[in-house]
């Protein structure tokens, strides 16, 4: 589903940023610079506003600053360099960056108070970046490991999406869509296993 979901929104959103991508290039506004600015931008956003319970203004600043992710890659493929090794590791460790410190800053939140919803962010967090890690780890063995049925972008988006209607003060949005996420990363996380499996057998 992951893979479907950001293949057919591809080609529209590249049309759509292509002329800011122009901008930039001309700028001489670096990918690297872009990624960086991105991803320290949403962690201190997550971490600042999320453990003060200010979940709607977080998800509103966290969003701006993950927008970003939409031009990095354009912008180091368009431009002369082309796509860097360096480029990509960097952007990889500020988006698990990025990742941890949404959960970090909800988990804070909510451990002042107690909350039964705390082993699930744990959970969560926990599957989450072993998504990220299996994949990293076939990667370096040669083997494709791309799919499932939540890769980043579906957990990023229900996510802020549960942040933020918390922060409107909608009944059990955090709950359900912490519950949402544990499932669907744990579930994620066994399908690339599987993957994986069958790649070597």
């Amino acid at each position: 589903m992951g893979i479907m979901l950001q293949r057919s929104l591809r080609d529209p959103v590249a049309k759509i940023i292509s002329p800011i991508v122009k901008i930039l290039i001309k700028s001489r506004v670096s990918a690297n610079l872009i990624s960086t600015i991105g991803g320290l931008g949403s962690v201190i956003s997550a971490l600042y506003f999320f453990p003060k319970g200010e979940f709607f203004a977080g998800v509103i600043w966290v969003a701006i600053f993950v927008l970003f992710d939409l031009f990095d890659g354009a912008v180091a493929r368009a431009s002369s360099k082309g796509v860097s090794k360096w480029g990509a590791v960097l952007d990889s460790t500020l988006d698990r960056l990025s990742d941890a410190a949404i959960f970090i800053g909800g988990l804070l939140y909510f451990i002042k108070s107690d909350d039964p919803l705390v082993p699930l962010f744990l959970i969560t967090a926990v599957a989450s970046f072993m998504v990220s890690y299996i994949k990293a780890r076939a990667e370096s063995l040669d083997i494709v490991c791309n799919g499932g049925v939540a890769e980043r972008s579906e957990r990023l988006i229900i996510g802020l999406v549960s942040y933020g209607l918390h922060g409107l003060g909608v009944n059990y949005a955090m709950a359900v869509g912490i519950w949402v996420l544990a499932v669907i990363s744990i579930f994620t996380m066994m399908q690339r296993m599987m993957i994986v499996y069958k790649a070597v057998k």
